[in-house]
């Protein structure tokens, strides 16, 4: 009699043990899972704005060479109207 109680016990206590382990594994399990999510936006949101500045540097850097190359050109080409001027020039006081 005395051994089938203890061992009703122990079955009981077993049991217990097993369905509070189950619903902490579950109680845990969801707090994961948020941290999971709060990690994974929190990584998206960071590569689209890591996306926006990329493409913002990106498009600032061409126009800024884009600038550059210009203002070389005028130059270049401001240079070779003045030597064209002065060749006519010294091409009419040779002349004369």
């Amino acid at each position: 009699m005395f051994t089938l109680n203890l061992k009703k016990s122990v079955q009981v206590s077993m049991l217990i043990g097993a369905l509070v382990g189950s619903v902490a594994v579950h109680a845990e399990a969801a707090p994961v899972s948020d941290v999971m999510g709060a990690i994974e936006q929190t990584l998206s949101t960071q590569a689209q704005e890591l996306l926006a500045s990329t493409k913002r540097e990106l498009v600032l850097s061409l126009q800024t060479q884009l600038a550059e190359s210009i203002y070389d050109f005028n130059s270049q080409l401001s240079l070779s109207a003045d030597n064209k001027d002065e060749s006519v020039t010294s091409d009419e006081y040779s002349a004369k």
